[in-house]
């Protein structure tokens, strides 16, 4: 049994090179592809090979919340236990052989935060004609942060600036503190700003004109009312990349549905089923699955990095992810191996 603490896994991460990164949007593409593959309604059920059950919660008396999320693809099993607690949010993932034999323990959090801006990758890398100078994140969280990074990462000659937007002013001091004043070290010849809604008189007029700027915006909030509305983007139109990660629930909404349907009335998804249960900007829409384009099968059509997307002329790319139980799975049992690869981690022996 290996296992990565927290540390090890951000180690992990920080030194991914392009190519082992899109080693890991290939590894993620191919699980969304089989994800939508069973899911087709000529798929038996003795043939499944993905098992995705429901999650467990409950509360303790102390007003803990345990959280339960099991995965099998068959090949690994796995569970992601995570507690929020009121000092924070804690979490493992579970790797386990096809017959039950622990293989692996590694931190949650930051494969969490990984994984989730891994799978806007995949939609992200072959949306080739949509220029990537400026980029604009939404939430100051480790969401947020890999956004950015994996962005920097993949297109280093591409991007020139990166601005993060945050309602709350103490977050996104600490994120500049933590993360920017790192990234701008890495970075020499990216420019990276801040702006906090909080103590901003200006706040509207200087976010719209970020708006107005931005050839990519990744939102990552979980926000009950829209962070902005259409009428901004339409100040300078032009083709964006719009992703949507923060929303969970059906009362969040990220967008409003005007920006929703900027994609040609068309939204990438995760999942079609399970964005229509929890995504509150597609519930709000009435949008219904004839309108989704689920990536397993977008991605299934052909090859995962080198496929580009036909973009209508006056769209922009709409896409919505929830998360997934395999998406632990798969990255977390990749990140395994290349801990090990690496020398991180502890090797346990007897399980």
């Amino acid at each position: 049994m290996h296992i990565l603490s927290e540390p090890d896994v951000s180690k992990i991460f920080r030194g991914l090179t392009q190519d082992q990164c899109n080693g890991f949007i290939s590894a993620l593409g191919n699980a969304l592809i089989s994800i939508t593959k069973e899911s087709k309604p000529s798929t038996p059920e003795s043939a499944k090979k993905i098992h995705q059950p429901l999650r467990t919660v409950f509360t303790t008396s102390d007003g803990n919340t345990c959280i339960f999320m099991p995965v099998s693809d068959t090949a690994s099993t796995g569970i992601k236990v995570v507690t929020a607690s009121p000092k924070g949010i804690q979490g493992v993932i579970n790797i386990f052989s096809p017959e039950g034999r622990l293989q692996g323990l590694l931190a949650a959090a930051e494969v969490t935060a990984f994984r989730t801006a891994l799978a806007t990758m995949t939609l992200f890398v072959r949306c080739t004609t949509i220029r990537k100078d400026n980029v604009l994140v939404l939430g100051s969280g480790r969401q947020a942060e890999w956004h950015a990074r994996l962005a920097l990462l993949l297109y280093p000659d591409q991007v020139r600036r990166v601005t993060f937007v945050n309602r709350g002013a103490t977050r996104l001091a600490e994120m500049e503190r933590d993360v920017v004043s790192e990234l701008r070290r890495t970075n020499p010849a990216v420019v990276f700003t801040t702006l906090a809604k909080e103590g901003v008189s200006d706040y509207e007029q200087r976010l719209g004109e970020e708006l107005a700027a931005a050839d990519v915006i990744f939102s990552c909030t979980p926000a009950t009312v829209p962070n902005f509305g259409y009428k901004a983007l339409q100040a300078n139109p032009k083709p964006r990349f719009i992703s949507l990660i923060g929303s969970y629930k059906p009362d969040m909404h990220e967008i409003d549905t005007e920006t929703l349907l900027s994609g040609g009335g068309k939204v990438y998804v995760d999942s079609k089923t399970a964005c229509l249960e929890e995504a509150g900007e597609l519930i709000t829409a009435g949008l219904g699955e004839e309108q989704l384009i689920e990536m397993g099968d977008l991605l299934g059509a052909g090859g995962i990095v080198e496929d580009v997307i036909n973009i209508p002329a006056g769209c922009n790319v709409v896409y919505k992810c929830v998360g997934m139980g395999l998406m632990d799975l798969v990255v977390g049992k990749k990140v395994l191996d290349v801990g090990a690869e690496m020398g991180l981690g502890t090797h346990v022996d007897g399980f």
